[in-house]
């Protein structure tokens, strides 16, 4: 399958001096989607309030139960089915481990790791995609 979507984050400057934007695969631009809804909360985007995901919602003391990861992986799952039409079958697996950050101020983070397996819904192909994020408050591993 040809490169027919944009690469994000989109260059405005490009676009503006009308030259060509990156391009990149399916495959990227699902994950690309995908890691979008993990990092947006409900009612931050415009277009509509409902795209994001629930992790940002939770009280981040009570992250270790399974109650807690049931609510985040089922509102994961909800995101993909209502916002990537281009998967199916997706499947969320949601962990959270401690992370000891080794710095001046030595201390333990709570990391969420995300893991989704699918298939292409156009070719039935199957597609792969695995996020951490560091949260309370949200990083970038």
């Amino acid at each position: 399958m040809s490169a027919s979507y944009y690469h994000l984050p989109l260059d405005l400057e490009s676009i503006l001096e009308r030259q060509q934007l990156p391009r990149c695969s399916v495959q990227e631009s699902i994950a690309q989607h995908l890691y979008l809804m993990l990092t947006t909360y409900f009612g931050e985007s415009r277009f509509d309030p409902d795209f994001g995901c629930q992790v940002w919602e939770q009280d981040f003391e009570a992250m270790t139960t399974i109650r807690w990861k049931d609510n985040v992986q089922h509102s994961i799952e909800q995101s993909i089915r209502a916002f990537e039409p281009r998967l199916a079958r997706a499947r969320v697996e949601v962990g959270v481990t401690d992370f000891e950050l080794k710095n001046v101020h030595q201390r333990i983070r709570k990391r969420l790791e995300v893991k989704v397996t699918a298939a292409l819904f156009r070719t039935d192909e199957p597609f792969a995609f695995q996020a951490s994020l560091f949260v309370a408050p949200l990083s970038i591993d």
